[in-house]
């Protein structure tokens, strides 16, 4: 069983907008490594591989053109503890892409999480209050999104990409 999750993969100029502003607020929490920022779309929690072959299959099979997330704010959050950075899903096409990838995985017999859709980029982990801080809009251009297993190392966790799906222009 692998856990799993689908996301969107920052490119690295997104990838260093949100270090930097990781860095000015480091003293508020534990920043979230590197390579392991990006946007979920869907947590499956526990697949087995039959289930994950079957839902890699019907992802592969939604058609989704690319878009723009534009992050701009920043949120606490007291219950996981966590500083993330926010946008609004202004776009539809944002909204009915997660509902399909639930749909695919609720079709396979994977639970999902019901609560309302907020896309965000988790910056901080074992944060105890809100940062203050300024910044510009990071805008995070989605062309594609991936299948990410999340795994427990000794040095934390570590997200490694499984499949990747180019979304149309």
């Amino acid at each position: 069983m692998k856990r799993l999750f689908f996301a969107l993969w920052p490119d690295q100029n997104t990838r260093r907008q949100c270090q930097q502003l990781c860095r000015g607020m480091h003293s508020f929490g534990k920043p979230v490594s590197a390579n392991n920022l990006h946007v979920t779309l869907v947590f499956l929690g526990s697949v087995d591989a039959v289930r994950q072959q079957a839902v890699s299959n019907a992802a592969g099979q939604i058609a989704i053109e690319a878009f723009c997330l534009r992050f701009d704010r920043i949120e606490f959050w007291k219950k996981p503890a966590i500083v993330c950075l926010r946008a609004e899903p202004a776009d539809t096409v944002l909204l009915n892409w997660v509902t399909a990838l639930t749909v695919a995985a609720v079709q396979n017999r994977i639970p999902v999480d019901q609560r309302p859709y907020k896309p965000h980029v988790t910056l901080l982990r074992k944060a105890k209050q809100l940062p203050r801080a300024e910044f510009e809009p990071i805008i995070w251009q989605a062309d594609s999104f991936c299948l990410v297993e999340s795994s427990s190392t000794p040095a934390g966790v570590e997200y490694r990409v499984l499949q990747r799906w180019g979304l149309a222009a």
